[in-house]
């Protein structure tokens, strides 16, 4: 099993309870206002986990959601926040971002919170470029929230510790020697329970290599932010967003 079909069950949203619903409305008015995607147009949330973005979008008075995620946990946790919030007819799919069974169907995609990166080879990242880009439509908009690598080194917490309901989470991170990756280790220990221990690895890329991938993958018109609010980006900038529109030719 992966990393990532290990680390994203049962305890991950307990993992990161700051991540929640009112932070992912700030995510959609700032993408709103970035971007402007149609409300009444196909959107696609990627890797959408437990679904707070799409609620979000929901609520924004966006029509026509779906979501993907390869975690059934998430997906059905996210089935029950939906539902509970008058989200019904938003549409879940559980499906690896490298083979989305989507053609020619969005008018946007997000992805959001660092769901880029997790694979060992870095030609697998690009397939999952090429199957949002089959998955949009002709000049559709991709969004893409990612690491600033430059920022991630410098700015590294090796070791910290804190405590979450009736967990208690030990976290080391550290950057792979050839300086490509963040390695993080979550040791989870609950009252009367054996400790578990989770791993994370992220490829962190520049702009210039994110920009050449997105190219070879048909992409055009690309451009980068420091933040979803939309400064400017730099080797200071804590988040890398890119966003790029389907070109009309084929990779």
């Amino acid at each position: 099993m992966t990393w990532y079909e290990e680390s994203f069950g049962e305890d991950y949203l307990a993992l990161y309870p700051h991540r929640n619903v009112a932070e992912a409305r700030a995510d959609i008015a700032s993408i709103v206002a970035l971007i402007d995607p149609p409300a009444g147009e196909p959107l696609l949330d990627l890797c959408c986990g437990a679904g707070r973005h799409l609620q979000a979008l929901h609520e924004a008075g966006f029509t026509d959601l779906t979501g993907v995620d390869l975690s059934q946990h998430l997906l059905d946790v996210a089935r029950r926040r939906l539902d509970a919030a008058g989200g019904s007819a938003i549409r879940l799919d559980r499906a690896d971002m490298r083979e989305l069974p989507y053609r020619d169907r969005f008018e946007t995609i997000l992805s959001l919170f660092t769901s880029f990166g997790y694979f060992a080879d870095p030609s697998e990242d690009e397939s999952a470029l090429r199957a949002s880009r089959a998955a949009l439509h002709p000049d559709g908009t991709f969004l893409l929230d990612t690491l600033s690598r430059v920022w991630t080194i410098d700015h590294l917490e090796p070791h910290s510790e804190r405590t979450t309901d009736n967990l208690r989470l030990d976290i080391r991170r550290a950057i792979s020697p050839d300086g490509l990756r963040v390695e993080k280790e979550t040791r989870v220990t609950t009252a009367g329970a054996p400790p578990k221990l989770y791993h994370e690895s992220v490829r962190m890329y520049t702009a210039d290599e994110l920009r050449s991938m997105l190219e070879r993958t048909g992409f055009a018109d690309i451009r980068f932010h420091g933040a979803l609010d939309g400064r400017a980006y730099d080797a200071t900038s804590p988040r890398m967003i890119a966003v790029a529109r389907r070109s009309e030719e084929s990779p």
